[in-house]
């Protein structure tokens, strides 16, 4: 898996170790770790080096509030301050004697200066910052570990492992518990973390904003990169090029010598130069083309035809699990052909809002209506929802192929990267990403016009995720996507629906567009207390549909005018050029500004007008 790999690890190196899933990121993790020892060759770390690997393990006690489980880091912290609250207790005991009191009070003294020298931080305050900036909010943190989901138990891992505040800290994969406004936070954080961490990332926004050095594992051999993971990517694109380039002439050298050698072999006179220009030529250096594993998954879901207007609806839906209200009053409805987002907060409904428009799970209230015609293809966020883990490969796609689709399933798998004996293998031996490639397999296998995938990207590697993204966006049905990938959202939706506080609000644009219009530091700080007081204060006097269109319209002119100014400033930065004057268009260029000017004018006054309509 690996062969005769060497780095160095400088202190404050942030890294992104990337490669192909099933390269050996992870053992060498392990090894960097010190859980599995190299077959050969050794790991050299400086004397108190400390590493701190993030498990994949969910706490033990789930009785445990939050707070306590991250605070379980700090032993020997919380050790001292539980005998330092018994001390004082014991000292407001009125029956102890001078002796006694004195015997006490140097204990508390001598444990509360040990206490103060033990961190440069104040351990609370960290651990409530760093459980904050992952998503956690502080009225949950008395809550026991057992009432959180997976993804957030996995959350309050990280946590502890960054408040351990390792020399190198390893985290494979650690944007797949998180949100989008905790990614943020996170690669922040990131960022000023004073000491080494290596990650395992699939998320191309995430790498770019997080590591200044890349290893490339791939072939058994390593690439060591300093510099952003776009950087990465030219330089590669660069050194392939100079490496094909070279191949090329090289190979032109070799065939000219080998055709003189072979003329020259047939004259007696030259035979003895011919056979010292063949050693010359065997002893040469030969440049190799770079070997990369090009075997990648082929992915085109079946259209099942045309489906109605309205492909899904949802209409004041409401889903409570026990007294917990998950979503309330909601509305949505799909148009045939749209691609939609969702994206927020985790814990906020993105996935039971899916769930129930697809039925599969029931809803508390409201209405919800699938359109006539309309066929689902259903990738769900834990395939061990979907998938049946006594069964293998094979079975698997058989059992849920379309009939006109069963005699080409052994196809299908083989182009998701499922040959030989792996179709024979069983579900419940298969890693995420491969149980990952069988649901995609499984979709592929039913024609469909609404593609519906809850978290999709979060065992793909990146060229996955790349074709995976393609085959959505080409794609003639409508979809649904929750996710969290900012790279893989980007382009991919003209509507995204973000789920904030109790709310669901519409923006006509994909993430970027979401991101830009409102800064992201604000996601958290949404005030549902001055919402509510906002709300108090007016009084609706539209319907939902009639508000619903006008906030539709506002949108789509508050767009325009953003267009038309990036049109304008696009021109303006050309007339600097003293060379945009001689072309052709230069005249008509300068024209239209004014006629774009004028277009805003009348997008401002048209603004204004629905924006009072709204607020009246």
């Amino acid at each position: 898996m690996l062969n005769n790999i060497s780095f160095m690890i400088n202190p404050n190196d942030k890294i992104g170790l990337i490669g192909r899933n099933g390269c050996g990121k992870t053992t060498l993790f392990n090894i960097l770790s010190g859980d599995l020892m190299p077959d050969a060759g050794k790991v050299e770390l400086p004397k108190e080096c400390k590493v701190i690997q993030l498990r994949q393990f969910l706490p033990d006690d789930k009785g445990q509030n939050i707070l306590q489980e991250a605070m379980s880091v700090f032993k020997s912290y919380n050790q001292k301050n539980t005998r330092i609250l018994e001390l004082e207790e014991k000292l407001t005991d009125t029956t102890l004697d001078e002796k006694e009191i004195n015997k006490l009070l140097h204990e508390l003294t001598d444990l509360q200066d040990q206490v103060a020298l033990m961190f440069d931080f104040n351990p609370l305050a960290e651990t409530e910052k760093i459980l904050k900036g992952l998503g956690i909010s502080q009225e949950q943190f008395k809550n026991p570990i057992g009432t959180l989901s997976g993804g957030k138990q996995m959350r309050i891992e990280i946590a502890k492992c960054l408040l351990q505040r390792p020399d190198i800290l390893l985290l494979d994969e650690p944007t797949n518990h998180l949100d989008i406004e905790s990614i943020i936070w996170f690669e922040q954080y990131i960022k000023e973390y004073p000491k080494c961490i290596i990650l395992v990332s699939h998320d191309e926004e995430f790498l770019n904003n997080s590591v200044n050095r890349i290893l490339h594992l791939e072939n058994q051999s390593i690439t060591d990169y300093k510099g952003s993971y776009s950087k990465y990517l030219d330089y590669k694109v660069m050194k392939d090029e100079q490496n094909q380039s070279a191949f090329t002439n090289q190979q032109k050298v070799i065939k000219e010598k080998e055709r003189t050698i072979t003329r020259f072999m047939a004259k007696a006179t030259k035979t003895k130069m011919a056979q010292s220009m063949k050693k010359q030529l065997d002893k040469m250096d030969r440049v190799e083309l770079n070997s990369h594993d090009n075997s990648m998954i082929n992915l085109n879901f079946p259209y099942s035809g045309r489906s109605v207007k309205s492909v899904l609806k949802a209409d004041q839906v409401d889903k409570s699990y026990g007294d917990q209200i998950v979503l309330s009053k909601i509305d949505f409805e799909l148009e045939r052909n749209e691609k939609v987002a969702f994206v927020g907060q985790n814990g906020k409904g993105k996935s039971t809002l899916l769930k129930a428009l697809i039925s599969e799970i029931p809803i508390s209230g409201g209405h919800v209506k699938v359109g006539d015609n309309v066929t689902i293809g259903y990738y769900a966020q834990d395939q061990s929802d979907t998938l049946d883990s006594k069964l293998t490969v094979l079975e698997t796609i058989e059992r849920t192929a379309h009939p006109d689709y069963y005699t080409s399933s052994r196809k299908i798998l083989g182009s998701l990267l499922f040959s030989g004996e792996d179709v024979d293998k069983k579900v419940s031996v298969l890693s995420g990403g491969e149980k990952a490639r069988l649901a995609l397999a499984c979709m592929v296998a039913n024609p469909s016009n609404l593609l519906v995938f809850d978290e999709p990207t979060n065992h793909l590697d990146i060229q996955a995720k790349k074709i995976l993204k393609e085959a959505i966006l080409s794609f003639e049905g409508s979809v649904v996507v929750v996710s969290h990938d900012r790279s893989f959202l980007t382009g991919m939706s003209e509507r995204t629906i973000e789920f904030r506080g109790d709310d669901l609000k519409e923006h006509l644009g994909d993430i970027q567009y979401v991101l830009a219009k409102r800064k992201t530091d604000d996601f958290r700080e949404f005030s549902m207390a001055e919402k509510a007081t906002k709300v108090e204060e007016k009084k609706d006097t539209l319907s939902y549909d009639e508000r619903k269109k006008l906030q539709r319209r506002l949108s789509y002119v508050e767009r325009d005018i953003e267009k038309l100014e990036s049109e304008i400033a696009s021109i303006q930065e050309e007339m600097m050029d003293p060379a945009f004057y001689e072309k052709p268009e230069s005249t008509a260029k300068m024209a239209s500004i004014k006629e774009k000017k004028k277009t805003i004018e009348k997008k401002m006054e048209e603004w204004e007008v629905l924006s009072k309509d709204l607020e009246d």
